[in-house]
């Protein structure tokens, strides 16, 4: 299955230049990060959970310490499959999952481009769009790193694309990407099942009202939630079962968003601290005479300081100096440590440079309204040379506009194709409930900028699919016409 599966991507990257050159430039990135983890602190939790959860060894709870704290040990061995074959062959751990996860961004990009292709408009500016989108800076960094977002485009986008072909009555892959979509995304983030599931049962009922055939929504139901919940319940573990149904989103809506980090310093009477060691909430350092600060936020920044005193020789590092960025880094860093060691409380004061730094306030299930500004923020925020709040916000600022023409985009191809039935369509209604679903949950749930900014990229793929799926229904319409 993996080697069919990699001959096949082969055959994929040799017909199709935009994705080779997807895949080189992904690859030449995650190359040239090495093993710095200063941009997604979480991937470390990642790789650990990839190098234990094989074979024997000494930690039999290895997934706990990431993301796939619930998670059937099976898929994470048919997952992480690919990358654990390279790692056998020589590839670096880090490096092995990282290019898993551009496989499946590859993949996704590649089911995505293919509506367009079946289509009299795929060869035009439409095709070269998506692409393009695919090079924004956040999604750029998330397919290029071994986090959890590039399984969940792909899974995404295997159930779009299963829902596309189910309506062409291409059952066979409709049923085998529904399923693979579904369990794919229980197994990788269960709450947004629960809105895949939710727009599913929706939709269903909406067109059972317009007189679809009963035969499409019960293969809908049974692929998509009947049969990926029996096999979830039947591989996971009575832990993670417990943990999905405790869940509570008031709960989550109630956490502080506040991201606290301990770092141990050598000589916090002044000095610059650069021999210091980290440990996170509460973490015991080492080394006589050293001192604890305390960071709210900040945690690329500190991952940074100590990439560059740990690994001065890197490829990462050396383009640093180059752009005299390495300086800036350390004079950030040095300010810090200045404005915590004079603290009795050696809590580091002022403006933080970090996204999560900046808490926000979610909305209440309780009060609508009140969600409406927290999904102004998710969607469009933070606004660029507005606000104020540290180098970080600053910079990730200059991304929305991206966001916003991406948006504008896809709302102009609703124009560009508003006569084709947009409402009499399966998977375009089912999309934008699912759509709205996204942003009301995120709406409730984030609680810092630095969340609300990563999780951002879960609507990515709905939005690639609805503009390719206009074009295409467009040419459906023009068939039927002509029939």
């Amino acid at each position: 299955m993996t080697l069919r599966l990699l001959k096949q991507t082969k055959k994929i990257l040799m017909e199709n230049r935009l994705i080779s050159f997807f895949v080189f430039i992904h690859i030449m990135f995650a190359i040239f990060l090495g093993r710095l983890f200063a941009f997604a602190p979480d991937e470390a939790g990642y790789l650990y959970t990839f190098n234990n959860i094989y074979g024997n060894n000494t930690d039999p709870n290895a997934q706990y310490s990431s993301g796939w704290i619930a998670t059937p040990k099976i898929f994470l061995w048919v997952a992480y499959l690919p990358a654990k074959i390279i790692n056998i062959f020589g590839v670096p751990d880090y490096l092995s999952i990282r290019l898993l996860s551009i496989l499946l961004a590859a993949i996704s990009l590649h089911l995505l481009k293919g509506i367009l292709d079946r289509s009299m408009f795929g060869r035009q500016l439409s095709q070269k769009s998506i692409f393009i989108v695919f090079f924004i800076p956040s999604i750029f960094l998330w397919t290029s790193i071994g986090l959890r977002e590039s399984f969940i485009f792909a899974e995404t986008t295997f159930f779009l694309a299963g829902l596309n072909f189910l309506v062409q009555e291409k059952n066979r892959k409709a049923f085998i990407l529904l399923f693979a979509g579904s369990f794919g995304l229980l197994s990788t983030k269960n709450y947004l099942w629960v809105c895949l599931i939710a727009a599913v049962i929706l939709t269903c009922i909406i067109f059972l009202f317009q007189g679809i055939e009963w035969q499409k929504v019960r293969n809908l139901l049974i692929m998509a939630f009947v049969l990926p919940t029996l096999v979830f319940v039947s591989t996971t573990s009575i832990y993670a079962l417990s943990f999905i149904f405790k869940t509570n989103i008031s709960t989550v809506s109630e956490r502080s968003g506040e991201s606290i980090t301990q770092v141990y310093i050598e000589g916090t009477d002044g000095g610059t601290g650069t021999d210091g060691g980290t440990g996170t909430d509460g973490g015991t350092g080492t080394g006589p005479a050293k001192e604890p600060l305390i960071f709210h936020g900040d945690s690329t920044l500190i991952a940074l300081h100590f990439y560059l005193l740990d690994n001065p020789n890197s490829l990462f590092s050396k383009a640093l100096q180059v752009l005299g960025l390495d300086n800036k880094i350390q004079s950030l860093w040095d300010e810090k440590i200045r404005s915590g060691s004079i603290r009795k409380d050696k809590v580091v004061a002022g403006d933080t440079s970090s996204l999560n730094g900046r808490i926000l306030k979610p909305g209440q299930i309780s009060n609508p309204k009140s969600m409406f500004w927290p999904a102004v923020v998710f969607l469009f925020g933070p606004i660029p040379f507005v606000d104020d709040s540290g180098i970080a916000v600053g910079i990730t600022s200059l991304e929305s506009p991206m966001w916003w023409t991406f948006y504008t985009l896809v709302f102009i191809q609703f124009i560009r194709f508003r006569r084709v039935g947009i409402f009499q369509d399966l998977p375009i209604v089912f999309t934008l409930v699912f759509l709205i679903g996204l942003i009301a949950l995120s709406a409730l749930v984030e609680v810092n900028l630095g969340t609300s900014f990563r999780h951002r990229s879960i609507i990515f793929v709905p939005l690639v699919f609805l503009y390719v799926r206009l074009v295409q229904r467009s040419k459906e319409q023009i068939e039927s016409g002509r029939d």
